[in-house]
């Protein structure tokens, strides 16, 4: 996974839109292993493709890019897919407030309400994410940032993605690059999603 920043007016025209939160929950699921086409996504949900291509190019165009293409009877079909298929976006606003934008997990508004996709492991399965993180990552919040969490309906015992928000903005407070590794070869939220299948098993 990996922590990106969005800038609140991206957020905030994604919040209350339902046609563009479909648009890139299906391009997260679809376009996840391989590029599809603009019409495929259409297709799967039901609206017209000139609709689409507005929503893609006017408002969702840093979400996604052109991965191939071909000519079809003399026309250029491009296929395209999510810009970082493992991102977690966050917009962070006053006092610390986050708001989140993940597509493959269908969360879209503030962490206090929408929650975060480690949410739906377990405590074990959660621990041991934890100890896959990076050892700048596991550093204790101090007293601010465990207020911070707090605020955005976070309790301990933190989460991979808790410790992320916080590191995340402690680069963001530095003036470093806004974005942060995690690795995702053992998510379990993956894994139950189907979306990263255990070697082994014949499947991606």
């Amino acid at each position: 996974m990996e922590i990106v920043f969005l800038d609140p007016v991206t957020y905030t025209s994604i919040s209350d839109h339902g046609m563009r939160q479909d648009i890139l929950v299906e391009l997260f699921r679809s376009a996840y292993h391989s590029p599809v086409t603009k019409q495929s996504i259409a297709d799967s949900l039901g609206i017209k493709y000139p609709q689409l291509v507005y929503q893609l190019n006017n408002h969702l165009r840093e979400f996604w890019e052109v991965k191939g293409e071909e000519k079809v009877r003399g026309t250029r079909m491009e296929y395209i897919g999510p810009r970082n298929r493992n991102a977690v976006y966050l917009a962070i606003g006053a006092g610390g407030k986050a708001f989140v934008v993940d597509p493959l997990a269908k969360l879209f508004g503030p962490v206090e309400e929408a929650g975060l996709r480690c949410d739906s492991c377990s405590q074990d399965e959660a621990a041991s994410c934890m100890l896959s993180l990076g050892e700048g990552m596991r550093e204790e919040a101090d007293e601010g940032e465990g207020q911070t969490l707090e605020r955005n309906a976070r309790s301990p015992p933190w989460r991979p993605l808790d410790m992320a928000l916080i590191a995340a903005m402690r680069q963001m407070a530095a003036g470093g690059v806004c974005s942060l590794s995690i690795p995702c070869e053992s998510c379990h939220f993956l894994r139950r999603r189907r979306i990263l299948v255990p070697e082994g098993t014949g499947k991606e």
